[in-house]
């Protein structure tokens, strides 16, 4: 799922990655849960969006691919953060660091 944001930038859920690497590999959802061990259910939800990539989940997708399970995890934060960003934005800019940096 993606999300526009005002900046211009848009959130990316990791999904639309997965979802890319596997038209490109010409892999079916069904093909690929049955190869890491998973309902094709639980991908099917990772592609649409609907559920995050969990740590279980980024170490097998990782492992299928040759990738570290800390790619999945970082477009997993990334996503989060951005969405974080978009719900706690004014409040964000009110705050003021406690301390600056040396």
């Amino acid at each position: 799922m993606t999300k526009k944001f005002k900046d211009g930038m848009r959130a990316i859920h990791p999904g639309e990655f997965l979802a890319e690497i596997l038209r490109e590999l010409k892999i079916t959802q069904s093909e690929f849960a049955r190869t890491i061990g998973v309902a094709r259910m639980r991908i099917s939800l990772i592609l649409s969006g609907q559920r995050p990539v969990s740590a279980e989940m980024a170490l097998l997708i990782g492992k299928a691919f040759n990738q570290t399970p800390g790619y999945w995890m970082g477009l997993q934060a990334d996503y989060d953060l951005k969405l974080a960003e978009k719900a706690v934005g004014a409040r964000l800019k009110k705050v003021q660091p406690v301390f600056a940096a040396a």
